[in-house]
């Protein structure tokens, strides 16, 4: 029998209007969102851009999603935004557990978010200043055991970077600007082309996505 082989030139063209995947889990005291879209972004390309602006928008604790939800409006207890590096496609994925009666507004709230850093409200010099020096400051502490350096070997050779790659990375963060993260996170991103999956208790959740006025596609769990 011949090898299959897959064909990753046939991926679905990323949607261009948001909707909901509403998986209903009675009795559920919190809803679990989850958000995701495939963007253009080259595996093989230049990452320090991608990651900085991510860490501003939702790579970390201090990231304005996390920041919102969890610290400003007391909804969940933590928020990541996040791009999956893979060897043919990356997709740029979302999680949000929250409180069953804030579903919808946590929604709304994380679109919005994401459509001002898109937008008008990109990196500030602040977040620039702190991105930077905390990508290169965590640098060292990624190669203290022989299962990582093995690791980071393997990640050169799977995306076909140089051996030096991680020596040269000091170097790319410190000529980010802030109008680099922007662009690099606005070609990649488009605020439409999320599909929203939400898990909790459809009963108490579903009037509130109804608001969102996107379209609401109900799963029933297997």
């Amino acid at each position: 029998m011949a090898k299959g082989e897959k064909n990753f030139s046939a991926l679905p063209a990323r949607p261009n209007k948001e909707r909901i995947v509403l998986v209903d889990r009675p009795g559920s005291p919190q809803s679990i969102i989850l958000a995701g879209q495939v963007t253009p972004i080259d595996p093989r390309g230049e990452f320090a851009a991608i990651t900085g602006a991510n860490d501003v928008l939702g790579g970390n604790f201090l990231s304005r999603i996390n920041m919102d939800l969890r610290e400003t409006k007391g909804w969940s207890y933590g928020v990541r935004g996040t791009t999956q590096l893979n060897a043919n496609v990356v997709p740029f994925l979302l999680t949000a557990p929250v409180q069953a009666d804030r579903t919808g507004d946590s929604i709304r709230a994380l679109s919005q978010d994401i459509r001002d850093f898109l937008g008008a409200k990109g990196v500030t010099d602040e977040e620039l200043s702190r991105t930077v020096a905390s990508r290169i400051n965590q640098l060292p502490g990624q190669f203290e055991t022989s299962d990582a350096v093995l690791s980071a070997m393997q990640t050169n050779a799977l995306y076909g970077r140089p051996d030096d790659y991680y020596e040269l990375l000091v170097g790319q963060y410190q000529t980010q600007t802030r109008a680099t993260l922007d662009a690099a996170l606005r070609g990649a991103l488009d605020p439409n082309g999320f599909v929203w999956v939400v898990v909790g208790d459809a009963a108490k959740i579903r009037p509130q996505l109804a608001k969102l006025r996107m379209p609401i596609e109900v799963m029933e769990p297997r």
